[in-house]
């Protein structure tokens, strides 16, 4: 079965938060030196460094479009595409697509593996505990091409405005679930800007959080990003659908 994701298309970051480590950037660089040594081809103008980077953290990206992010307790890896100018002898310049464009269920086992490698080459990596997974879906869509539960949901909450809404930045974090050893939410971000010809984002930050950490071992990765996954894809699957912003239904669950 075709996901929402795949369809739109989506793109996907998946992460983890670790108990804290402080090291410098120098020794976050020389741990995830094979991965740059990889995703640079021998040549460092085909990675992009943050500028944005501090003491304690760093962020890269090569030209297949996935970009790494570390910092003293969280590390992801997402997708995004990447393109560049060629000139043309004769004629103007032409884009070249350098990513390669995958449906969002395909990209998701291939970030995540890529964060499993990175995670265990992390200074201090063997002594660190796995605190929370996340997975994100983030999507540019027009409004006519949203899926019909999360119209749903942004039309129950434009509700005070009888759904007349022009542009919105939407932020909204719902516990799905919650037992003695993890809670599950979803950060919700849902924004129209206010320039017509510009496309929505719609951003879903699924997490599992854990009580007690998971020891930062390759099975465990693993196990997490597949259980992760599933959940995940489950989840945003519930929200393309809208059950759960249906009046009657809420009225059921709540007695109100």
């Amino acid at each position: 079965m075709m996901s929402w994701c795949d369809k739109l298309p989506s793109t996907p970051t998946v992460g983890f938060k670790l108990t804290a480590h402080f090291a410098p950037l120098e020794t976050i660089l020389d741990a995830l030196s094979p991965i740059l040594d990889a995703i640079g081809e021998g040549d460092a103008k085909n990675i992009t460094l943050d500028q944005s980077q501090t003491f304690f953290s760093t962020g890269f990206t090569g030209n297949e479009g996935f970009r790494y992010q570390v910092d003293e307790n969280k590390i992801s890896v997402g997708f995004s595409h990447r393109v560049r100018f060629r000139q043309v002898s004769g004629g103007p310049p032409t884009m070249e697509m350098l990513s390669k464009p995958l449906p969002f269920t395909k990209l998701v086992p291939i970030v995540a593996s890529k964060l499993i490698d990175a995670t265990l080459m992390l200074p201090k990596a063997k002594d660190r505990l796995v605190q929370r997974i996340g997975i994100i879906s983030t999507t540019a869509v027009a409004e006519e091409d949203i899926p019909p539960g999360i119209k749903r949901l942004i039309s129950y909450i434009g509700r005070p405005w009888k759904a007349a809404v022009d542009n919105y930045n939407i932020g909204l974090t719902g516990i799905i679930s919650e037992t003695a050893e993890t809670t599950e939410r979803c950060i919700h971000t849902l924004i129209k800007p206010e320039e017509k010809d510009q496309l929505l984002t719609l951003q879903f930050d699924w997490q599992r959080i854990f009580q007690t950490g998971w020891q930062n071992t390759k099975a465990n990765l693993d196990r997490l990003i597949e259980d992760g996954t599933r959940d995940a894809l489950k989840y945003f699957e519930e929200l393309a659908e809208g059950n759960r912003f249906d009046e009657v239904l809420l009225r059921d669950a709540t007695g109100t």
